[in-house]
């Protein structure tokens, strides 16, 4: 019967829900400046200014168009040609008349040496087309070795692919599908991208799908090699002599802010605890800002790049299976 006692309640919630109704609270609200910028080493210094806002009301209403700002590189004011670089403490100021102030400061982080890649294709297919394009598909695994420096730091990983087609080709090429794409990778494959999933959230489900930001606490002064996999990476071109084909590996080197920031996403698109929050079964988590009017972030990175070409790989796979 005890156990009956407790299951009954349960069974009421849903008749519980039906009686919900969506309704916009009369509720006062004062705006407050929010300061966003991401600066990174080597390019210019860009600050979006906006205002905090009510959910209720549309993006319009967060424009600011009177508001002064200033940058400073390690205490001094800078001119718009500035350009940052490592080691550079930026601190950004601006100011409305009709909104008020913010603030923040960060430390642009050194970058590390050059990352150093081993990589493996495997499940390759190639075959070619009634009209001589040729088509080649595999997966791709790499072994990414990262050096870390004393001191606690903060990593983001991310890649494109590089890929020069000739510009004769565009005519001919009306599905514009012709290029080389280094495909999807498997966030999940690599554990470091899971070290801010907590015991609980992982019990729930919650994986590290688009999340590839990561610190150096397991290895802090050490080297680490990132698993990466790739699935559906492919090649299609007319047959012949090809383009270089290149995958730029990019490891870079983020403040806290930056990292703060990204967990925060994750917890509020991904986290257990968020939707428990939002059904009243715990604390709400509250959005992140270093900013001193408590909206907006601002963070730094520093970029060192592995750039691994796969021009001979896709040469000779096409030369194997096409003859």
């Amino acid at each position: 019967m005890v156990i009956l006692k407790k299951i009954y309640p349960l069974l009421a919630l849903p008749l519980l829900t039906g009686c919900e109704e969506a309704f916009t609270p009369d509720m006062p609200h004062t705006p407050a400046l929010c300061v966003n910028s991401l600066i990174t080493a080597g390019e210019p210094v860009e600050a979006k200014i906006s205002k905090s806002r009510l959910y209720t009301d549309s993006s319009e209403k967060s424009e600011v168009r009177d508001a002064e700002v200033r940058i400073y590189a390690n205490g001094e004011l800078q001119l718009d040609s500035y350009i940052p670089k490592e080691g550079d403490n930026i601190r950004i100021v601006a100011e409305s008349p009709a909104v008020g102030r913010g603030e923040a400061d960060v430390l642009i982080p050194a970058s590390i040496p050059a990352p150093t890649a081993t990589w493996e294709a495997y499940d390759v297919s190639c075959w070619e087309s009634d009209n001589e394009e040729v088509f080649t598909q595999f997966k791709l695994k790499i072994d990414l070795r990262i050096e870390d420096p004393k001191g606690e730091n903060y990593y983001k990983f991310s890649f494109n692919s590089d890929f020069q087609a000739d510009e004769e080709l565009d005519d001919f090429d009306a599905s514009g599908n012709y290029g080389f794409a280094i495909g999807l990778l498997l966030y999940d494959m690599e554990p470091i991208f899971r070290e801010h999933i907590g015991i609980f959230e992982s019990i729930m489900g919650g994986d590290a799908e688009g999340f590839s930001f990561f610190s150096d606490r397991q290895f802090e002064g050490k080297s680490y090699t990132l698993h990466l996999q790739f699935d559906n990476c492919w090649f299609r071109y007319p047959k012949g002599e090809i383009p270089d084909c290149n995958v730029n590996l990019i490891v870079s080197s983020v403040s806290s802010s930056y990292y703060n920031w990204a967990n925060y996403i994750w917890q509020r698109d991904s986290g257990t605890l968020t939707e428990l929050g939002d059904y009243g079964f715990g604390d709400p988590i509250w959005g992140y800002s270093n900013v001193s009017s408590g909206a907006g972030v601002v963070a730094a990175q520093s970029k060192s790049v592995c750039t691994i070409d796969l021009t001979d790989f896709i040469q000779e796979t096409i030369h194997e299976i096409i003859k």
